[in-house]
């Protein structure tokens, strides 16, 4: 798996993982689930930029359509959570001394790697998001 150096990632974050006043995601939207007794082994992001278009606003658009037609049910009241990948790792690896990694997996999606306490890592991740879009305004 190639390693993703830079760039823009979003995050699909279910209504249920927003903080229920502001809307904005909490630290339950990036966390590794239990499947089936079994810990994801990364976060699943999509990359903005292999879609190339104009705007920012457009390539999270077209994000929404590649996942819809991928079959994921994404409600209206979630949010696509965007983290800018050097940003988000060069501050993680300020507060706690430790790498993340975004690696491809099936461009346009793909995985942020980490070996750090869960629920800490899920705090620095929130800290790190540059921008959210709800799914409604898309």
């Amino acid at each position: 798996m190639t390693e993703i150096q830079e760039g823009t990632a979003a995050r699909y974050c279910k209504p249920a993982t927003l903080d229920k006043q502001t809307q904005y995601p909490e630290s339950s939207a990036f966390q590794l689930r239990i499947i089936n007794g079994i810990q994801e082994k990364y976060l699943s992001f999509y990359l903005l930029d292999f879609f190339a278009r104009a705007t920012e606003h457009e390539n999270v658009i077209e994000t929404k359509n590649t996942m819809e037609q991928n079959g994921f049910k994404l409600k209206a009241n979630g949010v696509f959570a965007l983290l800018d990948i050097k940003q988000s790792k060069e501050y993680i690896f300020e507060q706690i001394v430790e790498t993340i990694s975004y690696k491809e997996l099936n461009l346009p999606h793909c995985g942020l790697f980490h070996d750090y306490a869960d629920l800490v890592m899920s705090e620095y991740l929130v800290q790190s998001i540059r921008t959210c879009y709800i799914i409604k305004s898309l």
